[in-house]
C-alpha cells in the first residue's frame, strides 16, 4: 500500500515537472524559430566577435593556432554556467502562479527550467562545435574533460541559481548587487587568456575562482598537450556539491516565502 502511493506520488510529480517543461519552452523561446535560433546566436556572436578583436592585435593565440577554437573551448565552459545560473534562478519567480496549487512544489519549477536548460545546452553545443570542426579540423577530441567540465559547470551554475532564487526574492538590493558583482566574472574566468600567463601574486587570487578551472577542464579535451598544472578538481567537486546542496536547503527552508507574492 506504501509502495503504491509512493510510486503514485512520483508519477504526479513526474507529470507536473514535464507539463512545466513544456510551459517553459512555450514561454521562454515562444512558437518561432527565432526564439531557439537565439540560444545558438548568443555564443555564436560572441566567439567571432572575440576572434576578430584578438586576430587583429595578435599573430597567435595563447594556445593552438585557432583563435576561433581558443575562444569557443572558453566561452562554451562559461556560457554553460552563466547561462544556467541565470536561468535557474528564474524558476520560482515566472511560476510563482502555479505555487498556490499545493501539488507544485518550488522544486518541481526548479527541476523542469534545468532540465530544459541541459537540453538546449547541448543541443547548442552540439551545433556549435560541429560547425567549429567544418571551418577548424580538431586534431584530436577527449570526451572524458569535455563532458567532466560541461557537468560541473551546470552543476555550479544551477546551485548558484537555486540560491540566488532565494536570496532575490528576500533583498531586491542583493539582486542588484550580485548583478554589478558578477558582470566582470567573464573578464576574470580565462575565457580569451591562459592562468599560466598571469604573473603571481594575481594568479593564486584567480585561481579561486571556480569557473578558471572548469575552463582549463574543457580546454583539455581539445589540446591533447595541454597540461593546466594548476587544476584542482576537489575544489571545483566540493564546491559544486556545496553550491547545489546549499541552494537546495535554502529553498527547502523558504518554501513559505517563496509561494508568496513580494
Amino acid at each position: 500500500m506504501a509502495t503504491d502511493s509512493l510510486a503514485n506520488g512520483l508519477k504526479r510529480q513526474v507529470n507536473i515537472v514535464l507539463a512545466l517543461v513544456i510551459r517553459e519552452m512555450t514561454t521562454r523561446y515562444g512558437n518561432k524559430i527565432g526564439g531557439y535560433m537565439w540560444a545558438v546566436l548568443d555564443p555564436v556572436l560572441t566567439i567571432a566577435i572575440l576572434t576578430s578583436v584578438f586576430s587583429a592585435i595578435a599573430h597567435t593565440p595563447p594556445l593552438g593556432r585557432s583563435f576561433t577554437l581558443f575562444f569557443a573551448t572558453g566561452y562554451a565552459a562559461f556560457y554553460m554556467y552563466r547561462s544556467t545560473a541565470d536561468q535557474v534562478c528564474l524558476s520560482v519567480q515566472v511560476n510563482r502562479a502555479l505555487l498556490n496549487y499545493p501539488v507544485v512544489k518550488p522544486y518541481d519549477a526548479i527541476v523542469a527550467r534545468a532540465f530544459l536548460q541541459v537540453v538546449t545546452l547541448f543541443v547548442v553545443n552540439l551545433m556549435l562545435f560541429c560547425g567549429l570542426w567544418l571551418m577548424v579540423p580538431f586534431q584530436s577530441v577527449d570526451l572524458k574533460p569535455i563532458l567532466l567540465a560541461s557537468l560541473i559547470a551546470i552543476a555550479l551554475g544551477a546551485g548558484v541559481g537555486i540560491a540566488n532564487i532565494v536570496w532575490f526574492h528576500l533583498s531586491s538590493t542583493y539582486q542588484q548587487i550580485w548583478g554589478i558583482v558578477n558582470r566582470p566574472a567573464f573578464l576574470v574566468s580565462g575565457v580569451f587568456f591562459l592562468p599560466e600567463t598571469i604573473p603571481p601574486p594575481f594568479r593564486e587570487v584567480l585561481l579561486w575562482n571556480p569557473l578558471v578551472h572548469i575552463i582549463a577542464l574543457f580546454r583539455m579535451g581539445f589540446y591533447p598537450t595541454y597540461r593546466a598544472s594548476f587544476l584542482d578538481m576537489p575544489y571545483i567537486v566540493g564546491l559544486t556539491v556545496f553550491s547545489l546542496v546549499f541552494g537546495l536547503v535554502l529553498v527547502w527552508i523558504f518554501d513559505a516565502q517563496l509561494r508568496e507574492q513580494k
